[in-house]
């Protein structure tokens, strides 16, 4: 008997197809397509991940596969949990599918739930995950999926709902079509829009806390001296949140590095200008340290600035903008650190004013809301060595660093021995006479003749 059911299950193995093909060719169509548009024609049109917004893998992992990166095909954890709660139930109320599990029942089956159905799809999802890397797996997932009745796809979906090609999507855009996976039948039936923007909205609040930035607690030698309060702590969340909202895609594409103060603060409410402006003001007053001299132009041209690219686990291109006045020298230092073993990364370049106030607001909250902590880190905007653009200050990290430890890195070492021959110098060691941290990761670039 055993043997019987082991050759069976081999001979399906190699009945099923073979996905290896789709690492460079995109499907045409789908068996979920077939079956579903038999009185509707549907077809594909295809974007590519990194013209998609960044914001809808996040949503649709955090919707539909949270561990989708740390699993292998199958969610244990999450199958456990939905077996548990159908025995409970005495029905099935939750499915436990991964993304690839999905994207194989999509490609190659049909909705039918049966037994053989679900264990050809247990071996596809093998085979896809064996064939496919992940961002590959999400492309072309996100370019199938069904958004609705006869709406296959990102792009139907996101010209279909927003009328907006998918790399303009926003958080909240995003959070509403993630929402509409798990029932895209359900989009025609009354008070549809209504309770997918319910649903959206949840998940958008889920979304938006991955971005606040993680609050550290103060280290024991080093006493606050000033906290603000907690209604001043929720409006600065608040903040955080609001401009991360409006500008979310420049902020993480890099492009909100050229955003000015005035631009922001009109995109405030009155009340709010008057929060901003009292925190600068005071940490003006707080603040006696001289920034680097350089011009300041209020909004400098883009064309000043070259983009570096660095890419995420999701497959997504976020870049720095960098003065063209310190890029041929910032190439060579990460050139000459890669060769000599130690290939440093950007935590941060250029900001403008306006995102140099996003930047307090982040850096307050990571803080614990202690102002005066806050104030030895972050400049006020017009001292700021990240707003120069003939000379300026870079960020520098390494991909496994963990947090407060570059300092203590072979990279840090290697900087101080090599930087300085191509125009970068530490900006604040630890006996540094400016009132600011000691900053291992932050380096001056001063433009020599």
């Amino acid at each position: 008997m055993g043997g019987s059911a082991a050759a069976y299950l081999t001979l399906l193995w190699f009945r099923l197809p073979d996905p290896a093909a789709l690492r460079e060719a995109n499907p045409q169509i789908t068996s979920f397509i077939l079956s579903k548009c038999a009185k509707r024609p549907c077809s594909i049109e295809w974007t590519p991940l990194d013209q998609i917004s960044p914001f809808v893998p996040r949503a649709v992992v955090l919707a539909e596969d949270i561990r989708f990166f740390r699993h292998h095909g199958f969610d244990w954890t999450s199958l456990k949990k939905a077996m548990k709660a159908n025995w409970q139930r005495g029905k099935i109320v939750w499915g436990a599918s991964t993304l690839t599990m999905q994207l194989a029942k999509n490609l190659y089956l049909s909705p039918e739930k049966t037994l053989g159905r679900k264990l050809r799809e247990a071996m596809l999802t093998i085979k896809l995950e064996r064939s496919l890397p992940k961002e590959r797996i999400l492309e072309i997932y996100l370019n199938v999926a069904e958004w609705g009745p006869s709406v296959f796809g990102i792009t139907a979906a996101s010209e279909k709902y927003f009328m907006k090609a998918p790399h303009d999507l926003g958080p909240l855009e995003a959070s509403f079509l993630a929402s509409i996976l798990p029932n895209p039948q359900r989009a025609e039936e009354p008070g549809w829009y209504d309770h997918f923007m319910k649903v959206g909205s949840r998940l958008f609040d889920t979304l938006l806390q991955t971005y606040l930035p993680p609050m550290h607690p103060l280290l024991k030698g080093d006493p606050c001296q000033e906290f603000l309060s907690p209604k001043e702590a929720f409006r600065i969340d608040y903040l955080i949140a609001k401009i991360f909202s409006l500008y979310a895609t420049d902020i993480l594409s890099g492009e909100a590095a050229l955003l000015t103060e005035a631009t922001l603060m009109q995109a405030l409410t009155e009340e709010e200008q008057v929060f901003v402006n009292t925190l600068l003001t005071h940490l003006r007053e707080t603040q006696t340290f001289q920034p680097l001299s350089c011009p300041r132009p209020e909004a400098p041209s883009r064309d000043l600035f070259t983009p570096i690219t660095q890419y995420d686990s999701f497959g997504q291109g976020q870049y720095f903008l960098i003065p063209l006045s310190m890029a041929p020298a910032l190439q060579r230092l990460f050139d000459e650190a890669r060769q000599d073993g130690f290939p440093l990364v950007l935590r941060s370049a250029y900001r403008n004013a306006g995102y140099q106030i996003y930047v307090l607001l982040s850096t307050l909250r990571q803080n614990n809301y202690c102002f005066s902590r806050t104030a030895r880190q972050v400049a006020a905007p017009e001292k700021s060595e990240h707003g120069c653009v003939d000379q300026g200050a870079v960020d520098f990290g390494i991909l496994d660093e963990r947090e407060g430890s570059f300092g203590k890195t072979g990279a840090f070492s290697w900087l101080q021995n090599n930087a300085p021959s191509l125009g970068f110098y530490l900006s604040y060691p630890p006996d540094n006479k400016e009132g600011m941290m000691a900053e291992p990761w932050h380096w001056r670039f001063v433009n020599k003749p």
